[in-house]
């Protein structure tokens, strides 16, 4: 499976190029949404930071934005121990990645990174380009090629059946959508 993260800012046409932001209504999927976007209607390239923060966590916990009506950048939070093994994570982390020893290098550097993504003011975020090199070196520290292609899988299986894994839907019905390339 190959993942595609857009550029939600661009995908508005740009009014005011002199303001450096989109005003316009309010738009979005739930639990991604900048908060100053929420409250301002201003889209900048740091709503984009923000989205892609909460993408971080997703993959960290393997939960929705908003699961079980926990918002997930609160729960993170609330949960977070810098001073404990995986900053007390354990039981919001994702499985998969608890029975890997290897994933869990720079495990702690990725959460910081996704929590400065996620910072409620947009000029205290990095730039998308600051984010990128701190997961090239995420990467270089878990010793990773990043030219590899992935074998890891965290799609769950029951009887032998791919399940989606926020609904736990089979995936077969949704393999006319999606192509899964094999080398």
């Amino acid at each position: 499976l190959n993942a595609k993260v857009a550029n939600f800012g661009l995908s508005k046409p740009f009014g005011d190029t002199e303001k450096g932001y989109v005003t316009t209504q309010v738009k979005g999927t739930m639990g991604y949404l900048d908060p100053e976007y929420f409250m301002t209607n201003q889209l900048t390239e740091k709503s984009d930071v923000f989205s892609f923060g909460v993408v971080m966590l997703e993959m960290v916990s393997a939960r929705r934005p908003i699961h079980q009506g926990k918002y997930i950048v609160k729960e993170i939070k609330a949960v977070m121990d810098k001073a404990k093994d995986l900053y007390g994570l354990h039981e919001i982390m994702d499985p998969v990645l608890l029975q890997s020893a290897t994933t869990l290098v720079g495990l702690e550097m990725f959460v910081d990174l996704a929590l400065k993504c996620v910072n409620e003011a947009g000029n205290n975020r990095p730039a998308m380009g600051e984010v990128v090199k701190e997961i090239e070196e995420i990467i270089k520290l878990a010793g990773v090629n990043p030219n590899a292609e992935s074998a890891t899988q965290s799609e769950s299986y029951e009887g032998g059946q791919l399940r989606h894994p926020y609904t736990d839907d089979s995936l077969s019905h949704y393999s006319r959508v999606v192509q899964v390339s094999t080398a």
